[in-house]
């Protein structure tokens, strides 16, 4: 360096420079991600079912034993029931011979034809540190087979017991003879009675005035007790189907079939009863509170709505008949 120092000075330029050391920047540790410890295959819980019997017949039961294994804490929940059209698993009943923990047993049941199979069933699990999942069996094939014996000759009914003969006692025959001539004699007493008893007419029965009939319902009403009984849902109910059953003889419309509005409607077109429509309103609102709201009703109320019934059948009978005839003054 002292040299090129020398020779630039004789040479009139300038020293060159010496490099600057540089400085390395140490390199800044980078964040190791850390991964999640992967729970090992054998620590997954597993669930394994086995079939009492390979070979059954359509309806016959037989035991289906399913045992789930897990980590130790690990909870497991099996289903109650598992039903279709061909299979049904339902829990076999509990006796002395309790299976251990994490092992349900099924009553099972194959309702078709083939070679059908116990479908998968799935086994809920909780583990310890929490987390859920459903763990399911392997299907097990089954083959269905015949009730009836393999040989074909031996494929025949056979009555469980040889028939046996029934002698007939004279006793029955007897007995039947008297019941055959007891019947005759019955019908032959009936026949000769009917033949001796003079007809009998009816009597037409003249229909009573729709005024009479309404004022002997509305007796017949208070006679019943259910006004002073306080019973005014029945009361109620029986007079409102006595007026318009009344207003449905005398105007000839169907009032009973018909709602209020209707009804109301009905009797303001009718200059005969278009003053009455008021006085029906004022009824059919009671009935209905008492009907449909299932109010309390009063005695004077009803007492009131009962005299308004009577009021208004006086006034419908006097304004329907035709009027009499004045008479004649003399000379």
């Amino acid at each position: 360096m002292k040299t090129l120092g020398l020779l630039a000075l004789l040479l009139g330029a300038p020293a060159l420079a010496a490099p600057e050391p540089k400085t390395i920047a140490a390199a800044e540790p980078k964040a190791v991600a850390t991964a999640q410890p992967k729970r090992p295959a054998a620590a997954e819980p597993k669930a394994v079912a086995d079939a009492s019997k390979a070979e059954v017949s359509v309806g016959e039961t037989f035991t289906v034993e399913v045992r789930a294994s897990g980590p130790a804490g690990t909870a497991f929940e099996f289903p109650p029931d598992i039903v279709d059209e061909s299979f049904e698993l339902h829990p076999a009943p509990g006796g002395s011979g309790s299976p251990p923990p994490g092992t349900h047993r099924y009553r099972a049941a194959v309702f078709t034809i083939g070679d059908p199979q116990v479908p998968p069933i799935p086994v809920r699990y909780r583990l310890p540190d929490g987390s859920q999942g459903v763990a399911k069996t392997a299907p097990i094939p089954l083959r269905v087979v015949s009730l009836l014996p393999k040989a074909k000759d031996e494929q025949k009914l056979a009555d469980v017991r040889a028939p046996v003969g029934l002698a007939v006692a004279r006793a029955f025959w007897i007995g039947l003879v008297v019941l055959v001539l007891l019947a005759a004699a019955l019908v032959w007493w009936l026949l000769a009675r009917r033949k001796h008893e003079p007809g009998v007419v009816a009597t037409p029965v003249p229909a009573l005035e729709p005024d009479v009939e309404a004022l002997r319902a509305l007796d017949q009403l208070v006679a019943s007790g259910r006004l002073a009984r306080g019973e005014y849902r029945p009361f109620y109910i029986e007079l409102t189907a006595i007026v318009k059953r009344y207003l449905e003889r005398r105007l000839g419309a169907p009032i009973a079939e018909m709602t209020t509005a209707e009804m109301l409607a009905h009797l303001r077109a009718n200059p005969k009863a278009a003053d009455m429509a008021a006085t029906l309103r004022d009824l059919a609102g009671a009935a209905d509170h008492i009907k449909f709201a299932r109010g309390s009703g009063l005695g004077d109320e009803a007492e009131r709505h009962l005299a308004a019934a009577r009021a208004l059948i006086s006034e419908v009978e006097s304004r329907m008949r035709p009027a009499a005839p004045e008479p004649v003054k003399a000379a």
